[in-house]
């Protein structure tokens, strides 16, 4: 009968004769085999047969992946099974037989051997598959001592999140139980592979501390495998013969463990060893630094929590203070005039944002208004939307002709250098006393304006007076589009996070709706007109937890006669 064979985990040299399919594999009580793991999805593989007695496996979608010979299968695609195939899920180990013949284990994966005597050759004589919750290690029978070490343990690193000043300590802890241990270390991998630095060391001798170092061999077999394991004399082990660091500081017996965190990442690596062959570590010691990395990687997965928990604290208070400082660049106050109304809306996607407003009182008169929308999102747009404040001042006042002044806006924004960058900006020059509009547009959405007399929305600045934005091209030219404004007319410049707000349905606002928002708009107000637009976005983009644009609004509207 075919049947599944435990080679590694719990109850090694288990047997599961697969006489009814489908043989479910999970952490689910009712599964066929039950592997009680928080890594083990419920339901996390299917063996399954088909046609004439073949059989097949597939991974049910499972958050940690099913191997089989190294290989990880695609959710819910079969695999077809043979003859000693192994298969691997989280640290669960099993090999597939066909034949109805119950084979011995092969010798590697035997779980019970007679511990071989010291002799000129040697090899990794323990290995412990370590899992990812704490409570998998029982300490059976052992020592008062030992139970004593790793309830204090446990005990310090729940009262911390400092781990970093407790490693040491650790360390110490493990050195009084140890009495065979002549050096200790704690490593923590980097991101890199095959890179892990030294956070904690201790050696019976203080003198040999300085030039202490783990074993380079030791601590990848540790991190290659995942598993804790026991060598009895590491400098006559075939693993490890060649290994400098081992012959140099004639390291004997060896205990290594991994700490692992709950989605089996390994957070650590603890190596002991002695440099005497007469005192050898046992497996009751690798059971008992096993269960200390257990606690440890709990220590370390939390701290790790803590730290960033800190610091998006810390992110999100300077990001406020960014957005206050932000702030104060945009207006504060808009012009009060007796024959014209202004309104302004201004909304960050992020904290901060990229896109702009201004407004500047000019000597003769006039007043010069601008929209503009910085390309990117978060700091690096921000720090730019506020340079472009400062420059399009600058420009504006110093130089009166607006397609003029917008050259110089580029110019500037080129010698800068921000060869990724370029901005998009509608500027207006308004003459209040002609009732005039000048409007000059830099590769910046048209802006409307709604006609009181025929309630007609027509574009300005559109089509062939679009130039490009600012940023892109120094020899860049720009035309201006001027209009009459008559009482009751509204002028609406938006930025495109208007045109692109999207619905909890993924569904873009788009031009359409921004016309008939505007189109039905309560008429001859800036103010009112410029909420219903606004209101019409945010009603339109309920259920949408995210706005994925910053959004910026700058009506202005000439008064009917005896309108206040």
């Amino acid at each position: 009968m075919p049947a599944l064979v435990v080679v590694r985990g719990p109850n090694v040299g288990s047997r599961y004769e697969l006489k009814d399919t489908p043989f479910v594999i999970g952490r689910n009580p009712s599964c066929n085999l039950v592997v009680p793991s928080p890594a083990v999805s419920r339901e996390h593989a299917e063996v399954f047969r088909q046609g004439t007695g073949e059989y097949y496996i597939k991974d049910l979608g499972s958050r940690n992946k099913t191997l089989v010979n190294g290989r990880a299968l695609e959710p819910q695609v079969p695999v077809r099974l043979r003859d000693k195939d192994e298969v691997r899920i989280c640290d669960l180990r099993l090999q597939f037989f066909e034949d109805a013949v119950r084979k011995p284990l092969p010798e590697e994966f035997r779980p019970e051997r007679e511990e071989p005597s010291v002799s000129s050759t040697s090899t990794v004589t323990e290995r412990l598959p370590v899992k990812d919750d704490s409570s998998y290690i029982a300490l059976k029978a052992q020592p008062a001592e030992y139970l004593k070490l790793l309830l204090d343990i446990s005990n310090r690193l729940i009262r911390t999140l400092d781990v970093e000043s407790l490693l040491p300590q650790i360390l110490e802890s493990l050195f009084e139980v140890f009495r065979q241990a002549d050096r200790g270390f704690l490593v923590i991998p980097d991101e890199s592979p095959r890179r892990w630095s030294v956070r904690a060391k201790k050696c019976r001798r203080a003198k040999d501390e300085d030039s202490a170092r783990p074993s380079r061999s030791i601590i990848e077999e540790c991190l290659r495998t995942g598993e804790a394991f026991l060598c009895e004399d590491a400098s006559a082990c075939d693993q490890f013969r060649g290994s400098e660091s081992i012959a140099d500081f004639t390291i004997r017996s060896v205990i290594c463990a991994p700490a692992r965190n709950p989605d089996g990442k390994i957070l650590a690596v603890i190596q002991l060893d002695t440099q005497d062959r007469s005192r050898l570590f046992t497996k009751e010691d690798l059971q008992l630094l096993v269960a200390v990395c257990n606690q440890i990687a709990l220590a370390l997965d939390n701290a790790s929590l803590h730290e960033h928990r800190i610091a998006r604290e810390r992110m999100e208070r300077e990001m406020e203070f960014a957005r206050q400082v932000q702030a104060i660049l945009l207006p504060t106050d808009l012009p009060q005039l007796a024959d014209y109304e202004f309104f302004a809306f201004y909304k960050a996607a992020r904290f901060v944002g990229g896109d702009f407003y201004v407004v500047i009182a000019l000597r003769d008169g006039k007043w010069a208004l601008a929209v503009g929308d910085v390309a990117g999102k978060g700091v690096a747009a921000a720090l730019l939307m506020s340079r472009m404040t400062s420059d399009v001042r600058y420009c504006v006042l110093s130089e009166p002709e607006p397609t003029r002044s917008v050259q110089k806006v580029n110019h500037y924004l080129i010698q800068a250098g921000l060869s990724d960058r370029f901005v998009t900006m509608s500027l207006s020059w308004l003459d209040p006393a002609q009732h005039r509009l000048v409007m000059v547009n830099a590769g910046h959405l048209p802006a409307l304006v709604r006609r009181n007399k025929t309630d007609r929305v027509e574009e300005i600045a559109g089509g062939d007076h679009i130039g490009l934005p600012l940023g892109i091209d120094p020899d860049a030219t720009y035309t201006a589009c001027e209009v009459s404004l008559e009482p009751g007319d509204v002028v609406y410049v938006f930025s495109d996070g208007i045109l692109d707000a999207t619905s909890a349905q993924g569904e873009r606002f788009g031009q359409e709706r921004i016309l008939q928002a505007v189109q039905t708009a309560p008429p001859a107000s800036a103010q009112l007109g410029a909420k219903h637009l606004i209101k019409a976005v945010e009603q339109f983009c309920l259920g949408q937890t995210h706005q994925h644009d910053d959004m910026t609004l700058l009506a202005v509207g000439r008064r009917v006669v005896g309108q206040t």
